[in-house]
């Protein structure tokens, strides 16, 4: 039941943003509000379940990006930074701003999932100045440059403003800043 419910959740969110309501949540399912208020406490309680659930998935990604020796340190940073769990493509994270807003204790659980995979960017960038696959750039401007991306993405409407997707908002500075430091 706890699976179909973030599913649900994450369905709404896609549809409506943070509007959705348990009831909502409950109507989809077909099943009461009070069903889900055994399982969940509150609406937060069920975003930070999906915050957990993409922590995961995002974990796994991460695993499978080391784990791919096809790839050199380059497209591996392109991909890392670029990743985004395929269950979370298109479901309105431009929107992700609303939640830092009106739910701040799930947006600092999802950002601590975000924030893992900066350690393996740096490794990533690390690896390519060694291989003389990126030029010998400051790693902590350059990281410094990505987070500051990323949480403006994250915190601010720019990219609801511009009629970007989180994902396209992510390409776009990911070959902004690979184009920079690429040989």
């Amino acid at each position: 039941m706890r699976e179909k419910i973030i599913d649900a959740a994450i369905a709404e969110f896609t549809q409506s943003g943070l509007k959705f309501t348990m009831s909502d949540l409950a109507k989809d399912l077909g099943i009461s509000k009070k069903t889900i208020y055994t399982v969940f406490e509150s609406k937060q309680a069920v975003l930070i379940a999906i915050a957990d659930r993409y922590s995961a998935d995002f974990t796994q990604m991460q695993k499978e990006l080391e784990q791919d020796t096809s790839l050199n340190a380059v497209q591996k940073l392109e991909k890392l930074l670029c990743a985004l769990p395929e269950k979370y493509c298109d479901i309105g994270l431009n929107r992700i701003y609303e939640l830092s807003e009106k739910y701040p204790k799930p947006y600092r659980h999802l950002m601590t999932a975000v924030h893992h995979g900066w350690e393996l960017a740096e490794e990533y960038i690390k690896e390519g100045i060694q291989n003389g696959e990126i030029e010998n750039v400051p790693v902590p401007v350059v990281m410094a440059m990505v987070k500051g991306s990323v949480q403006n993405f994250m915190e601010t409407n720019v990219l609801y403003q511009n009629n970007l997707t989180y994902e396209q908002g992510k390409r776009e500075m990911v070959r902004i800043l690979m184009n920079g430091i690429k040989k």
